[in-house]
């Protein structure tokens, strides 16, 4: 399936979807075309998977403001890419440790508004990680 910027694989019949062919470093993020695209499959597939990217701290944050304003979290940690990126690992040098491990949870739901989007970005994981994602619609 093609949208208008980038093609489009399903990740399951009712959730989520990975986007192919785009670089997001080369994504002009004033393009009202793009931003709306994004925001439209985030709409409809809930998640959208961009793989193999290799994007700066500033990058991240710029993609997430092209989307609306970020809500930085309290949490900072030295080696964080940017300040307002949470980063987060099992190595207490790399990011905050034990993060999401008092059991099942929803991220930004300790916010008087939660997140109307959220950005994750994985440059490495562990194998036999239990990161799970659902629709909650």
């Amino acid at each position: 399936m093609k949208t208008s910027i980038y093609n489009v694989r399903h990740l399951s019949p009712h959730f989520g979807i990975e986007a192919l062919g785009i670089n997001l470093n080369d994504a002009d993020l004033s393009s009202h075309t793009f931003v709306t695209q994004l925001k439209q499959d985030l709409i409809k597939h809930r998640a959208i998977l961009f793989r193999k990217q290799n994007l700066s701290g500033k990058r991240q944050v710029d993609i997430s403001n092209a989307l609306g304003k970020v809500q930085s979290t309290f949490y900072k940690h030295p080696r964080s890419p940017h300040p307002d990126i949470f980063r987060v690992s099992n190595d207490e040098e790399e990011g905050c440790t034990q993060v999401g491990r008092s059991g099942w949870h929803i991220d930004g739901t300790f916010q008087n508004t939660p997140f109307m989007y959220q950005a994750m970005y994985f440059p490495s994981v562990a194998n036999g990680g239990d990161t799970h994602f659902i629709p909650l619609k």
